[in-house]
């Protein structure tokens, strides 16, 4: 990631603006039939762990004054619909969630057909190249 950092330091003029972009693993996935929460997933112990390298690759390249931070933040999305069949395949295949929090598949199970959506966290950063 540091020298990902870098790179884009060198291709953004100075003045102009880097966004930092990512899965925000301070604000795990969450589950929800309609708008009512139902529960929540969990990310691998692997993507927390990168995420962490991530976070410190930044802040190694803000303290070296390469890049000025603006603004941070997080924002949700919504994942398409889906039924629990499609969400169990989802999850059997997603290399950052590693499964369902405690009760959410059992409460999925009740109504296997209804909808489910999934929201996400992204997190970001705007950063100014110095």
């Amino acid at each position: 990631m540091v020298d990902a950092l870098y790179e884009a330091h060198r291709a953004v003029r100075p003045g102009g603006t880097l966004i930092d972009l990512r899965p925000d693993s301070e604000h795990p996935p969450r589950v929800l039939r309609g708008r009512t929460p139902v529960g929540g997933l969990h990310e691998r112990r692997d993507a927390i762990v990168d995420n962490h390298h991530s976070d410190r690759a930044v802040a190694r390249v803000v303290r070296e004054g390469l890049l000025k931070p603006l603004r941070a933040g997080h924002f949700w999305y919504a994942l398409p619909k889906m039924d629990l069949l499609r969400l169990d395949a989802w999850l059997a295949t997603s290399r950052r969630i590693g499964g369902y929090t405690r009760g959410t598949h059992a409460i999925l199970r009740r109504d296997p057909s209804r909808p489910i959506v999934v929201r996400r966290a992204l997190a970001y950063g705007i950063y100014e190249r110095i």
